[in-house]
């Protein structure tokens, strides 16, 4: 029961993080090709929902792959290379979006240095966010 009560406080934070990045920030924007979605409400929030499963998918999972596979290149840079893994689950993530999944929504990430800031804020987001729920 815990296992799936944090796997929704995870999927919630990370939409709730995502979503305020979207409307908040210049380092994230999520725009619409169909523009009758932004017009639904019910429309708009089941994309910002499947945006922040698949979110999740590269957030949890694959950067976990990712941080154990490169353990030896973190403790060799006192864990430097775990902030470029959080971009580029980032960049994974637009990518896939972009170009695999047919959600009429195209995820657009400005210039690295920001890429890397929202990534840090999201990282440290995402942690505080879920031990407080």
């Amino acid at each position: 029961m815990k296992i799936i009560k944090n796997l929704i406080a995870n999927v919630v934070v990370s939409g709730l993080l995502l979503f305020v990045f979207n409307y908040f920030s210049i380092w994230l924007k999520i725009f619409f090709s169909n523009p009758e979605i932004e017009k639904s409400i019910v429309s708009l929030i089941w994309t910002f929902l499947l945006l922040w499963f698949a979110f999740w998918v590269f957030n949890s999972p694959i950067k976990w792959i990712l941080k154990t596979l490169s353990c030896p290149v973190n403790f060799l840079t006192l864990w430097l290379a775990s902030i470029l893994i959080n971009v580029l689950v980032f960049y994974m993530f637009a990518y896939v979006v972009n170009n695999y999944l047919d959600w009429w929504v195209i995820v657009k990430l400005w210039e690295i240095w920001q890429t890397l800031i929202l990534s840090v804020i999201m990282s440290v987001g995402i942690t505080v966010l879920t031990k407080i729920f």
